[in-house]
């Protein structure tokens, strides 16, 4: 209460027989007091002046009417909304004048059962009378703030917000203002509009009063805990002419001797003028459209300058007035919009209290079965609407989160929702739905992606395998097996720890088959000789390629390998056949060219030469 000095009252009210106590600030003198109500003052308020340190140091007085807390609408507000709210505007027990109050319900430790309400009271008139009275609005311009039913609230004059006294002291109604501009704004509002509801965004407006015009302004003001006003701010068109009108004349009479001159000197005269006022004008618009911070450029006209410090300054503090509420509202929004689940608060029995984001599930949780007010059975098949009842029972009373999962038909299209239900109270719960229709159908598709795969990797002739590259076997199928001589995968994978000295008869070239796949990524017909589980060596063909991950580290290598000994045997003989032929082609040639030689004609006449030829004369 010291460091707040515009907090009238703060008090809390019990939930079990409407005990109450607080501490008020009496509003003649400032000086604080404490009051309370409970079984051993019969329920009649006490109060006592509290001194410097807080403690009690004399009774006061004490109340003829019991007071029991419940009854009050700042209890009744908290109660009924569950959570931090704005009471409507009541004329207060302890100081008789209208009062507005932030009350917050206050929970046991389970949060199930309440406990009672805390609140703190605003005089309306103190707080906005001195907030709107520092607003300079032209001459006679006036600010003044009313609710959605005409009440007054507070207003830049003395006038007093009640009417009639004690008891019987109600809040002022706008259109029954002594004010006549407050009066007259009030009833051209509510006629314009068909009462005050209608008005849901920013205004300008201008009508007259008695003949002369008056520009207004109207700008809602909304928070997320149940206030819901209208700020009005309404000049008359005089404050802002009469100087330019006079100097206008003043203009027109000095410049009948010159027109030339004068026609170029009211030009100039006319923009000097009205550029600041467009300004404000400009300003005035972005302002009810919602920029907040906005400033208007001094003026060298002394009243357009007056009208443009008020401007700043009705700006600068509308802005640090609306900033708090509008980072909370934006803070409630975006947890509510980047939530995707429908939300709805139901009581046991599967009656909808709230529901909130209605638009995030389509088909089902639509049209007039679905609102605040209808059940379960409204809104869902027969067999869906037994299964959530239950679990709502369960949560209720397990106190426990409840999970599970529901298929439906939406206009003949299947669709999958999870539903959440989270205790709120001794009756009520939170259900959180969320579609995960494309998860069910990924998830489908996924298994039978996998089945599919398992199938092939199964019953594929060929090899299949995957491989670490420090040389073991992480998963092989049954052909690969085979071709090995091992009775089955998990055979072959168990006796085979080390890649390179069990299977590869040529050690290096496991190595080679490494360096190649690190290179290129993958490796395509590479043939070597590999021992069998029996010690016999075969021929195999191997294609694989390496597998990464997101940092392109090496995970382990996959690939398929095929039994080419026969294909090797065939390409020995065919090689053996191949030299054969050779020999029996190059014999041939030999007896083909002995015959071409033979049968030449110089071959002819050295074999008749020789003939002739006596041997023993040849010797001698």
């Amino acid at each position: 209460m010291k460091i707040a000095p515009t907090v009238a009252l703060a008090y809390c009210g019990s939930a079990q027989s409407g005990e109450f106590f607080g501490v008020l600030r009496v509003p003649e003198d400032g000086t604080l007091q404490l009051t309370y109500s409970n079984q051993s003052t019969n329920f009649l308020r006490n109060y006592a002046r509290l001194d410097v340190s807080g403690g009690r140091s004399f009774f006061v007085r004490q109340t003829d009417t019991p007071y029991d807390s419940r009854q009050r609408p700042w209890y009744r507000a908290a109660a009924l909304a569950e959570r931090p709210t704005w009471t409507d505007i009541y004329i207060a027990f302890t100081t008789g004048l209208p009062n507005i109050t932030a009350s917050l319900p206050v929970y046991d430790r389970a949060g199930r059962n309440l406990i009672g309400v805390c609140a703190a009271d605003v005089v309306l008139p103190e707080e906005f009378r001195a907030f709107l009275q520092d607003l300079e609005i032209g001459s006679s311009g006036q600010a003044f703030v009313i609710d959605r039913q005409g009440t007054l609230i507070s207003n830049s004059t003395d006038e007093p917000l009640m009417t009639g006294s004690g008891e019987t002291a109600e809040p002022l109604m706008a259109t029954a203002s002594q004010d006549h501009l407050v009066q007259a704004t009030a009833e051209y509002l509510s006629t314009r509009f068909n009462g005050f509801e209608q008005i849901d965004q920013a205004q300008q407006l201008r009508f007259d009063i008695d003949g002369k015009a008056q520009f207004l302004e109207v700008l809602p003001f909304q928070d997320g805990f149940g206030l819901d006003w209208l700020i009005v701010v309404v000049v008359p068109e005089t404050d802002f002419m009469a100087q330019i009108n006079a100097n206008t004349r003043n203009t027109v009479l000095l410049c009948v001797g010159a027109l030339g001159l004068a026609i170029a000197l009211s030009v100039v005269t006319a923009r000097w003028i009205t550029r600041p006022v467009l300004d404000i004008s400009h300003a005035s618009n972005r302002l009810a459209a919602g920029e907040m911070d906005q400033q208007v450029d001094p003026s060298s006209i002394a009243e357009i300058n007056d009208l443009a410090q008020s401007f700043n300054t009705m700006s600068e503090k509308l802005q640090a007035s609306f900033a708090a509420l509008q980072q909370s509202e934006a803070t409630n929004r975006a947890i509510v919009d980047t939530i995707p689940d429908l939300m709805i608060r139901a009581n046991g029995e599967g009656v909808y209290l709230d529901i909130i984001g209605s638009d995030r599930l389509q088909g089902l949780h639509d049209g007039q079965h679905f609102r605040p007010g209808t059940s379960v059975h409204d809104s869902l098949p027969t067999e869906l609407a037994a299964k959530r009842l239950r679990y709502i029972q369960q949560a209720l009373t397990t106190g426990k989160l409840q999970v599970y999962e529901h298929h439906l038909l939406v206009n003949g299209q299947p669709q999958d929702e999870e539903v959440r239900i989270l205790v709120l109270s001794t009756d009520e719960v939170l259900i959180m739905v969320r579609d995960i229709t494309a998860r069910k159908q990924a998830e489908e598709a996924l298994r039978i992606a996998e089945e599919n795969y398992r199938s092939i990797f199964e019953n594929a002739l060929e090899g299949i395998f995957q491989s670490s590259p420090n040389g073991h076997f992480i998963n092989v199928n049954p052909a690969l097996a085979k071709i090995y001589g091992y009775d089955s995968p998990a055979d072959m994978t168990t006796h085979i720890t080390n890649i390179s000295e069990q299977l590869y008869v040529d050690t290096h070239r496991r190595q080679a088959f490494k360096r190649e796949l690190e290179q290129q990524d993958t490796v395509k017909d590479f043939e070597y000789r590999c021992y069998c589980k029996d010690g016999s060596v075969i021929w195999t063909q191997i294609d694989a390629r390496v597998v990464r991950d997101d940092q392109g580290q090496v995970l382990f290598y996959e690939g398929i390998v095929q039994d080419i000994s026969e294909r090797k045997q065939r390409e020995d003989e065919l090689r053996r056949q191949l030299e054969e032929l050779q020999i029996e082609i190059d014999q041939q040639k030999r007896e083909e060219e002995v015959a071409r030689l033979t049968s030449s004609s110089y071959f002819q006449e050295v074999k008749q030469e020789i003939s002739e030829v006596d041997i023993d004369e040849f010797w001698n």
